[in-house]
Order: C-alpha cells, then structure tokens, then sequence
C-alpha cells in the first residue's frame, strides 16, 4: 500500500485484496492443519529441543492431536484478524468511491 501513496485509493484497494487474500490463505492453512504430519515441521524441532526427554508425551497420538488443534486454533485466529482488516479496508475503500460519486 505505501509504494501506491500517489494514489490513496488505489492503495486502499489494493491493501483490501491483499488482505483478503492473506485470510484465504490462513483460512486454508488452518483447515488443513488437522491432517498434516507436524513431526518434520520447525515447530516440532523446537518443541523437541526444548523439551528434550519431556517431550515424549509430545510424540504420541495425543499430543499430536493436541499440537494440531492449538496450531489450527492460532491459525484461525490470525486469520480473524486478517478478515477484520480486509473487511474495513474493503469499506473505508467502498465509502471513498460513494463520497466521490457523490460529491458535486
């Protein structure tokens, strides 16, 4: 949106898009996390260096489910705040379009 300041409703457009298309993806990311196998993501690697022998309740079934469930929750979370932001952008963009037709 800053490289388009020259043009205020452009950028505001374009920053709503964007938005939108970032909480598609997180939206998805977040559906698709209860499926996946977390055991060779960077989050289980640190999960498992930090925790070191603790971390055996972290490998079974379980705490997998459990790992899954929180990563998708945060997930949806950050995707909430995503879709807050392109819906009032996606305004703030449709009220300047009315202010300009409207405008004498």
């Amino acid at each position: 949106m800053a490289g388009l300041a020259h043009a205020p409703l452009l950028a505001l457009q374009s920053g709503a898009l964007l938005t939108a298309a970032l909480w598609l993806v997180l939206w998805g990311l977040a559906l698709s996390v209860p499926r996946r196998d977390l055991r060779g993501t960077r989050l289980w690697q640190q999960l498992s260096t930090l925790a070191g022998e603790k971390a055996v309740r972290l490998r079974s079934r379980e705490g997998h489910r459990q790992l899954a469930a929180i990563l998708a929750e945060r997930l949806m979370w950050h995707a909430d705040r995503a879709g807050m932001a392109a819906l009032s952008l996606g305004g703030i963009t449709l009220l300047t379009f009315g202010y300009r037709a409207l405008r004498p």
